[in-house]
């Protein structure tokens, strides 16, 4: 293992391109030395921690909440942030930012809502949206991240969600401007206000009359979830139209670089990677481990709700405040070699069940996981049934600007 001596802890954010690039050295860097470890730089003083038991057992322990929508904004004097409160407002709506019998009943009510549209209905939307993308691909040689993975899944959402597809441009940008927000430790407050921009025009489109009939006439999941329940039991318009944001936000960024990470590491792996994920037998462990190895989510985060010792060593002690961030680096929890035998390779036979953290675990698993697994195993079963040749060669990746969301912003591919 090689490491670069500029990566240290003391330097270490979520927008510095060294680390954005290949942080995995650096990962393993603070497993070994330091698996727990309070940065300044990253949101003020948070406690970062590297290894799996850790990650797993911290994502679960209900001393730390999920009320964490205000936590990117922390770069501002308080009397800055107030500014933003129509944003964080939002934010704060989503099931993903609540604890408890909140977290509960949100996520209650989006379920009962997603799950008639799951499924094969669910299954036809992305067949029929990869063919279509397959259909348009200008050559042998393309872009896959402009031809394919970024279109797919905010088209796919948009469908399920029964709102105009035509629209997955803007619902693509502006669900980035919000990803870097919560992605990044280091924002300009110019930025912040292009990210609460982005956030009213995307609430406005969800709520405006032409995306509510669209979503009625189609059946989709905004209309579902608004019809959810009874006149005293259930969602006003604003929690389902927080909802429906929180869908766009977490599947397109996600879906996205996981596709690109996949296609490179497909690329450099064994002769036979591809047959594993056409072959519908071998298909979902294989997809299981392109999850794990590369995971495009870095990191989890929470919020400590009290003051508390956690001992993540014999006798080592991270000394955890009230109101601090506390950050979960999923990403290197899925390289852990003490928890995945081989975990710095890519496995696409690795035994079920694989027990990476790319989903979260416990009460607050991703919702999307069914959509992330079902857009990844589509994608790219048609892909390399279509294209068994394809082919990614030597190329300069330019990364996504922060490790929120990790993944290359193109990808040149060779069809033949």
């Amino acid at each position: 293992m090689t490491m670069t001596l500029a990566l240290t802890a003391e330097r270490f954010s979520h927008n510095e391109s060294d680390y954005i690039s290949d942080p995995f050295d650096f990962y393993a860097k603070m497993r070994a030395e330091q698996p727990a470890y309070q940065s300044d730089r990253v949101f003020g003083g948070a406690w970062l921690f590297f290894r799996h038991a850790d990650c797993r057992h911290l994502i679960r322990d209900e001393r730390l909440s999920n009320n964490r929508s205000d936590v990117p904004l922390r770069f501002l004097p308080p009397d800055r942030r107030v500014e933003f409160d129509d944003m964080v407002g939002v934010l704060g709506r989503w099931f993903a930012f609540h604890d408890g019998e909140s977290h509960r009943r949100l996520r209650r009510y989006v379920h009962r809502g997603y799950q008639p549209l799951g499924g094969e209905r669910l299954h036809r939307s992305i067949q029929a949206t990869v063919d279509a993308l397959l259909a348009g691909l200008p050559g042998d040689e393309f872009d896959l991240m402009s031809e394919l993975a970024f279109p797919l899944p905010a088209i796919v959402i948009a469908d399920l969600l029964g709102v105009p597809a035509e629209a997955h441009a803007e619902l693509i940008r502006w669900t980035d401007d919000i990803a870097q927000l919560l992605g990044s430790t280091q924002v300009t407050e110019e930025f912040a206000l292009r990210a609460r921009a982005s956030t009213e025009e995307l609430v406005a489109f969800l709520s405006s009359a032409e995306s509510l009939r669209s979503s009625e006439r189609q059946g989709g999941l905004l209309h579902a979830m608004r019809a959810v329940g009874g006149p005293d039991d259930s969602l006003d318009d604003e929690d389902v139209i927080a909802q429906a944001a929180l869908l766009l936000f977490a599947g397109t960024a996600s879906i996205r670089y996981l596709i690109g990470n996949s296609v490179r590491a497909v690329d450099q792996a064994p002769p036979g990677a591809k047959e594993l994920l056409v072959d519908p037998r071998t298909a979902p462990a294989a997809v299981e481990e392109l999850l794990r190895y590369c995971n495009p989510v870095q990191f989890v985060g929470r919020v400590a709700r009290e003051d508390f010792a956690y001992e993540y060593d014999d006798g080592r002690y991270a000394e955890i405040r009230a109101g601090q961030p506390v950050m979960l680096y999923t990403a290197s929890a899925n390289r852990d070699s003490d928890k995945f035998p081989r975990a710095d390779e890519l496995v696409l036979t690795r035994p079920l069940p694989n027990e990476h953290l790319t989903l979260g675990s416990g009460l607050h698993l991703c919702f999307g996981d069914p959509l992330v697994r079902a857009t990844t195993r589509t994608a790219l079963a048609t892909l390399y049934t279509r294209l068994p040749h394809l082919r990614v060669p030597d190329q300069e990746i330019d990364w996504n600007n922060n490790l929120g969301f990790r993944g290359p912003q193109a990808l040149r591919v060779v069809a033949a």
